[in-house]
């Protein structure tokens, strides 16, 4: 930022004049090697410009404006006010033209986000600006800029989310959860991260990819086959070799189980199809299955065929205010 000095102002304002001898060229060359001085002088000599376009305003309005000059000299104290005076013109017409002028100064700072979230039993694709394929699972939420900043792109998931990421060397892309953030440059993988289950996981299927924590420290690196798991009450990861179609075949409208807990079967099925699980005796919810379920079929044949391969029943209750309820029973 350009300090509040006499000669610093004197030499902006010379420097917009052509007024600048050789000696004092060299000074303000010097002042503007900080970037933060060059940021400033290059908004001012932008609205200087546009003012010559505009022409010189009248002699009522700067009346008008005057006292508000004043009153924002005053209170900031600046000690360089016989020089702010002396190109008043300058700023009171900047106060005028300001409405104009902001999409010339701020157009380049201005990300606007936008947010989707995927009902349960539902699914969701998108394309971003960059040409990202996303898939949205059941209850997730996504938000993400209508266009990327110039030396990064940043989104943030809540849920589940499958991601084929178009390549940008000198733009990396980050995903943003809760307790994690994946860096990419351009690859395909699979993140889970609801707030109601107790990890966030990552799956790689393609490329490579950095997992960091909420503090930005690198956790691991994946390479393809591998995922990271991080219980979000606990600090240590896990990573394991797996089949990765496990972990990407949801978007094709299948999910795979390998030796799985009922509890964590009946989450997905939750979020699938939309319903209330409950469980009538606690023992079952350590059951484990393989097998796989299809999206496009009722979820009463999917918990039929889970009948058929363990000692279990269950109840379907029609809401039709709300979520339908299914408890499971021992069976006897």
């Amino acid at each position: 930022m350009i300090e509040n000095h006499d000669s610093h102002w004197e030499k902006i304002a010379a420097k917009l004049h052509g007024e600048l001898n050789h000696e004092e060229e060299v000074e303000f060359n010097q002042i503007m090697s900080d970037n933060d001085n060059l940021l400033e002088f290059e908004k001012v000599q932008q609205i200087h410009e546009k003012l010559v376009k505009t022409g010189s305003i009248s002699t009522h309005e700067r009346v008008k404006s005057w006292p508000k000059v004043i009153k924002g000299i005053r209170i900031h104290q600046l000690r360089w006010v016989q020089v702010a005076m002396k190109y008043a013109a300058i700023v009171v017409a900047a106060f005028i033209a300001g409405n104009l002028l902001k999409p010339y100064l701020t157009a380049d700072k201005e990300i606007r986000y936008s947010e989707i979230t995927v009902p349960f039993g539902q699914m969701s694709q998108l394309t971003l600006s960059d040409g990202t394929k996303i898939w949205l699972n059941s209850g997730t939420t996504l938000r993400y800029p209508e266009r990327f900043a110039e030396n990064s792109r940043s989104i943030s998931v809540d849920g589940e989310a499958y991601f084929e990421v178009s390549k940008m060397p000198d733009k990396p892309f980050t995903v943003n959860t809760a307790d994690m953030k994946v860096v990419v440059l351009g690859t395909s993988f699979n993140i889970s991260a609801y707030p109601e289950d107790a990890a966030t996981s990552v799956t790689l299927v393609e490329g490579k990819v950095t997992v960091q924590n909420s503090a930005g420290i690198c956790i691991a690196r994946l390479n393809p086959g591998q995922m990271v798991i991080k219980n979000k009450t606990e600090t240590n990861i896990a990573i394991q070799n797996v089949k990765t179609c496990f972990y990407s075949a949801w978007i094709a409208g299948k999910i795979y189980f390998d030796d799985e807990p009922l509890d964590q079967i009946a989450s997905k099925l939750e979020r699938w199809f939309n319903v209330e699980i409950y469980f009538a005796d606690e023992h079952l919810k350590s059951r484990r299955f393989t097998g796989t379920i299809l999206k496009n079929k009722p979820v009463d044949q999917i918990m039929q065929a889970l009948e058929l391969l363990s000692p279990i029943r269950f109840k379907h209750q029609v809401n039709a205010s709300g979520k339908d309820k299914i408890t499971i029973y021992k069976r006897t």
